[in-house]
């Protein structure tokens, strides 16, 4: 007869999305939690075992029992080394733990038991104590993921991310990051940039995009990701800039697609580029092994951009996401590389991990919550609209063109004199109406461009910490000048601003990158002037005072979107531009759909509401330092 099997624990670890066995990776309170057991057996025919641990929060309080998510084999005559233990999921007998049981605090692993999963007898085991670790509170990573649609091919039609491409890029930042909860919403937006536009673009039109956003009230420490279907082009990945200093407003780009690069078989790679993107916004650079740049400062601790090496037994691991048929799996820390490289089979190291972790606090912290919510604007009543829409727009008869109702428009916004605006420059020029400018330069080549122009609301400024530059001051690296020129021979205002420069530079490629700025334009502005080293590159001369839009036309819509066409009081002038915004709560809170806007239509992505939701479209017109706002329900 054979002898009864051995057990013997060699080790246990508590590990969230990468660990070693001294557990000197901070475990974040709330997110999901594996506890992992390497066992082996000293005799016996081989054996598959489950199990069961035992876990208090304290020596005070009553353990609970968790059982084991799988099963493993012990077989004496093929043992297995700590290491490639470690290195695969289906060799450690693996143990989720529930939520409440990750709660900021202490946690310690008591009793463990093991048995033959076939027949329930229990195996003798020896091996040291369970660990007792600490959950410490974090902060959670908040993000707007825009979908950039485009035209593309002979005949164009219409190139936009996949259901799948959002979903998993947001599964993936909830498993890899060091939060516990992802704050996320997402949008369709036409980029404005004609194909093949590049990232540059498109950050151009994120920054606008938020900046309107942030003035309409919404949490200043929400980063913005833009994504580009790579079924027409592929739009090479970057963000705009890299802040030495918490920066939430620093936004970033990047394609997405089935493509495999050779390791990734899950039909998708938005997942871990949009990870790599985003952690330049969190201040995090290249570590320089796989032909990215060299630039990490700080230094990368571990051979080839690896997520741990043979000094350092750092091992990845991915809780998994059954609704993507991602399986929990470990993820050896030489065969796997950080995701700030270029290199194959990416996820966070320690390193990045922790970096990251820091750099969400201080952004935490940059603000106690978002702005106030914005009182819901009171929609006016049925004979105020007769009064407030073009004449036999709503009459159901006519011609053709005026047979679909126009949906009631109501202005709750008149345009301005820039000036009149009172509220601190955050770049020290005194009160005034503020504006967002937005542009694109290129240093290589000495040339840029302004963008967008757009007068903000105060709550549009980035804030910054203790210790940081002031706006305009001494970033470290090229700046170009902002001058608003005055009516009436007043004296120009001029502020410094910096490059955030593409973080993806490539040997022999132009030196580009964005400003992006929010600033006082003065008392009587005129115009505003882009300087690179004391030469005027571009120069923006508002239009007239903007058109009052008048009606609201629902004019269909393919692919999901719903399009609505405009009528102004006044034709538009080619300086003129729009940007429309959506609400979904009755007015309380806003988001911007469209920025830069030419033409009279704008296509609202239909996805992003629910039945009963009240959803209203807000139209502002501006020449870039006044403008008018409207409103219009559309269910």
């Amino acid at each position: 007869m054979s002898s009864q099997p051995q057990a013997v624990l060699d080790a246990a670890e508590i590990t969230q999305a990468v660990q070693d066995l001294n557990h000197s990776v901070t475990l974040i309170a709330g997110k999901t939690t594996v506890v992992r057991l390497y066992l082996r057996s000293t005799s016996g025919p081989a054996v598959s075992v489950r199990g069961a641990i035992a876990v208090r929060r304290s020596p005070a309080e009553p353990s609970t029992t968790i059982a084991s998510v799988n099963t493993v084999t012990l077989d004496p005559a093929q043992p297995h080394d700590l290491a490639t233990r470690r290195g695969d999921a289906g060799l450690s007998l693996n143990f989720v733990l529930p939520s409440w049981l990750t709660t900021e605090g202490a946690l310690g692993v008591g009793a463990v038991n093991v048995v033959d999963a076939t027949g329930g007898q229990p195996l003798p085991l020896t091996g040291p104590a369970g660990p007792t670790v600490w959950f410490r509170a974090g902060a959670p990573l908040r993000v707007r993921v825009l979908g950039m649609r485009y035209r593309y091919g002979s005949p164009p039609t219409v190139r936009a991310p996949r259901e799948l491409d959002y979903r998993a890029l947001l599964s993936w930042l909830g498993r890899a990051y060091p939060v516990a909860e992802v704050i996320s919403s997402r949008g369709v937006v036409d980029a404005m940039a004609v194909p093949d536009f590049t990232s540059d673009d498109i950050n151009a039109q994120l920054a606008a995009l938020r900046a309107l956003d942030m003035s309409a009230g919404a949490d200043q420490r929400t980063h913005y990701y833009g994504v580009v279907a790579d079924s027409g082009f592929y739009m090479r990945g970057s963000a705009a800039g890299i802040p030495a200093f918490p920066d939430p407003g620093t936004v970033a780009s990047g394609p997405t697609g089935p493509g495999s690069f050779g390791w990734d078989f899950d039909g998708v790679y938005g997942d871990w580029y949009g990870g790599h993107e985003l952690g330049h916004t969190f201040g995090r650079r290249h570590p320089g092994f796989c032909g990215e740049s060299h630039d990490d400062l700080l230094n990368y601790p571990f051979d080839n951009g690896q997520l741990g090496d043979a000094t350092h037994g750092y091992v990845g691991f991915d809780v998994g996401d059954p609704a993507l048929g991602v399986p929990m799996r470990a993820l050896p820390g030489e065969q796997w590389h950080d995701v700030m490289t270029y290199c194959a089979r990416q996820w966070l190291s320690s390193y990045t991990y922790d970096g990251i972790r820091r750099r969400l606090l201080a952004e935490d912290a940059l603000v106690s919550g978002g702005a106030p919510e914005a009182e819901p604007v009171p929609m006016p009543s049925s004979a105020h609209w007769a009064t407030t829409v073009a004449a036999g727009t709503g009459t159901g008869s006519g011609r053709p063109d005026d047979r679909d109702p126009a949906r009631p428009v109501t202005t709750v916004r008149r345009a301005a004199h820039a000036g009149e605006t009172a509220g601190p420059s955050p770049d020290g020029g005194g009160p005034g109406q503020l504006v967002s400018i937005v542009g694109t330069v290129n240093l290589t080549r000495h040339e840029g461009g302004i963008r967008f122009v757009h007068p903000v609301e105060p709550s549009a400024v980035v804030p910054g910490p203790a210790g940081a530059p002031a706006p305009g001051g001494d970033q470290g690296g090229p700046t170009a000048v902002l001058r608003v020129l005055q009516s009436g021979g007043a004296a120009p205002r001029e502020v410094r601003v910096p490059v955030k420069l593409g973080s993806e530079p490539e040997p022999g490629a132009d030196r580009t990158g964005l400003i992006d700025a929010v600033t006082s334009v003065g008392p009587a502005p005129e115009a505003v002037e882009l300087l690179l080293d004391g030469d005027v590159v571009d120069t923006f001369h508002p239009a007239g005072s903007p058109p009052e839009l008048r009606a609201a036309r629902d004019a269909g819509g393919i692919d999901g979107m719903l399009r609505m066409t405009l009528e102004f009081d006044q034709d538009t002038e080619p300086d003129y531009s729009y940007s429309a915004q959506i609400s979904a709560d009755g007015g309380r809170t806003w988001r911007t759909v469209g920025v830069g806007l030419k033409e009279p239509t704008v296509d609202v992505d239909r996805g992003q509401f629910q039945p009963g939701d009240d959803v209203r479209l807000r139209i502002t017109t501006t020449n870039g330092f006044t403008s008018t706002t409207a409103e219009t329900r559309l269910s």
